[in-house]
């Protein structure tokens, strides 16, 4: 569901401009998430209270300064605030040595791990339901045979924004990214397992639960324990791989 009670209107002097700090500080503050699309030029602007030329320049300017994605006949988004410089050549290591997307899994569970202890802190009750949401998607869809790999990133992802560090939910966006070619690889294999989907879904509920209790150290043990199990599956799927080429 598309928000609209977080944009305020703007007066008329240096239209552009505050247009711009109002995006950029909804991003900062964790309101606008990587990849959400905002409202259409037409409403945006009825929204803003302000002339569609003005929010053309702004929208600009904003493309410009790498903070939103103007995509024809679909619409505006937030681009995650990244280098794609830097990612390119990272996505090319990751391609060429599987190895490293170990020391990519290295940093993704420093930062999920923290976040899972932040978030039984910091949480909302509508950061709660953020969470829950896509556990729920996934509960349903196991019983018909797999869940998507987007509300499985989708639950990781509101867990770092239940921190409300805008930094950690970008980050984490970028890493999954960077291995999105793989992470799909690994959930295609899982899902040919019986038991392993069901399994996954429990962990989630686990560390929901554990969140929704407000036990910190908890929530930071049920995430290393789900991702030490993906871990281990993950490498196994790589040596039995290794074994097949052999």
């Amino acid at each position: 569901m598309m928000k609209k009670a977080i944009y305020q209107r703007i007066k008329p002097s240096t239209v552009p401009e505050k247009i711009i700090l109002q995006v950029q500080q909804l991003i900062k503050d964790g309101q606008l998430q990587p990849n959400e699309q905002l409202p259409s030029e037409r409403e945006f602007a009825e929204l803003l209270g302000v002339g569609r030329p003005s929010l053309r320049e702004a929208l600009s300017t904003l493309e410009t300064l790498g903070f939103v994605e103007i995509k024809k006949r679909q619409g505006i988004f937030v681009k995650n605030v990244s280098n794609e410089m830097v990612m390119e050549p990272l996505r090319h290591i990751l391609r060429e040595d599987n190895r490293t997307l170990f020391h990519l899994y290295e940093i993704r569970k420093d930062i999920e791990l923290s976040s899972a202890f932040l978030a039984a802190q910091r949480r909302t009750d509508s950061d709660l339901e953020a969470i829950e949401q896509p556990i729920v998607k996934m509960e349903a869809d196991t019983q018909n045979g797999g869940f998507t790999l987007t509300d499985d990133l989708n639950f990781h992802l509101s867990i770092a924004q239940a921190t409300h560090n805008f930094l950690r939910v970008h980050i984490l966006k970028h890493i999954f990214d960077l291995a999105d070619d793989f992470l799909c690889t690994v959930l295609e294999s899982l899902s040919q397992e019986n038991d392993n989907l069901p399994l996954l879904c429990c962990h989630h509920r686990q560390v929901f639960e554990a969140i929704k209790s407000r036990e910190a150290e908890r929530s930071r043990n049920e995430m290393a324990t789900h991702l030490e199990w993906v871990e281990k599956q993950w490498m196994r799927i790589i040596n039995s791989s290794n074994r097949r080429r052999d």
